[in-house]
């Protein structure tokens, strides 16, 4: 599904990416881990066609890497759903707009399939009785709800979550990471990349180990369950730290 073949990334004379090579399977989850500026949101860039790689491919179904026409970059961005950290909704609309606005524009559906869609995806975050409130009127996990409702909406094949958890408190953050597991186990394929050991944790994920816009190491998926932090155990923190080049240095 998605595949990434020595694939590196420069801004100026920095080395984001070097030569990475991985790839993910449909339905599959998989959980990038590294310290802040290890090259992790460059990888989602990437993967949603906002920018292209210095050296090497990278392929998500049937779209590579290179200058698609315009057409081909809407059907690809079709295909994934984007959760940032920072919400980014549109502060001057509902809930309801916010969550629909994908529907309008992918212009795939009538008028009067936009309200049940955009409905139905607010009732899979809880925030049905929100639908007319404005961004500013939520709590921060109600926005990122509302972020996830926005992702799934077109009911794209891959999830992709840039730190989903990062502006969250405790609860909040266990809500999304909940939210984001019942909506991979009922298919969609799920790629999330943060800092915090507990967020790899607590998903049934296949984790990659990204140190300094190097690929360092690997763990295979947690069976469903298995790994979530405990009672006392906060899955919004605390970061990694930046000793993940002492792992194994093959990554499947």
């Amino acid at each position: 599904m998605i595949t990434f073949d020595r694939v590196s990334k420069r801004h100026g004379e920095r080395l984001v990416l070097d030569s990475i090579s991985w790839r993910m399977d449909e339905g599959e989850c998989v959980v990038f881990l590294g310290h802040s500026g290890a090259g992790k949101t460059t990888i989602l860039r990437l993967i949603s066609h906002e920018t292209q790689p210095t050296e090497g491919t990278v392929t998500v179904g049937t779209f590579a890497s290179g200058r698609l026409p315009r057409r081909h970059r809407a059907l690809l961005r079709r295909t994934l759903g984007v959760v940032y950290e920072d919400f980014r909704l549109l502060h001057d609309r509902s809930v309801f707009e916010n969550v629909a606005l994908p529907v309008r524009v992918a212009g795939r559906f009538a008028n009067e399939e936009v309200i049940p869609r955009a409905m139905f995806a607010l009732e899979e975050v809880g925030l049905q009785d929100k639908h007319h409130a404005y961004p500013h009127e939520l709590s921060a996990g109600e926005r990122q709800k509302a972020a996830i409702a926005r992702a799934i909406v077109n009911r794209p094949a891959v999830i992709l979550a840039d730190e989903p958890t990062g502006a969250l408190e405790k609860k909040s953050a266990r809500e999304v990471l909940d939210l984001l597991k019942r909506i991979h186990a009922e298919g969609a394929a799920l790629l999330l990349v943060t800092t915090r050991a507990e967020v790899a944790e607590a998903l049934p994920a296949r984790v990659l180990y990204l140190d300094d816009g190097k690929l360092v190491g690997s763990d295979p998926a947690a069976a469903p369950g298995a790994g979530a932090p405990g009672a006392g155990e906060d899955p919004a923190g605390p970061e990694v730290a930046g000793d993940a080049g002492s792992r194994a240095a093959t990554v499947p």
